[in-house]
């Protein structure tokens, strides 16, 4: 089973979390739904970070180059 049921970009967090943001600005945080979309923003930024660091991860060498180059006939 899949750990996640859907594949969210980058940009689709920084979207949702720029909603968010938007929308928690005329709510109460001291209510029960203000501290519900708080813990939402701090998950959008989880994401984010993964995401983040996941990119900057090693990329992949490709192929190496010989020590030596091959000899004709051999």
């Amino acid at each position: 089973m899949p750990k996640q049921a859907i594949n969210l970009t980058f940009g689709d967090f920084i979207f949702l979390e720029i909603a968010l943001v938007h929308y928690i600005k005329e709510l109460d945080l001291s209510m029960q739904c203000g501290q519900f979309v708080s813990e939402l923003l701090g998950k959008l930024e989880y994401e984010l970070a993964q995401i983040r660091n996941a990119a900057a991860g090693p990329s992949p060498q490709g192929l190496q180059p010989q020590a030596s180059p091959p000899v004709a006939g051999k």
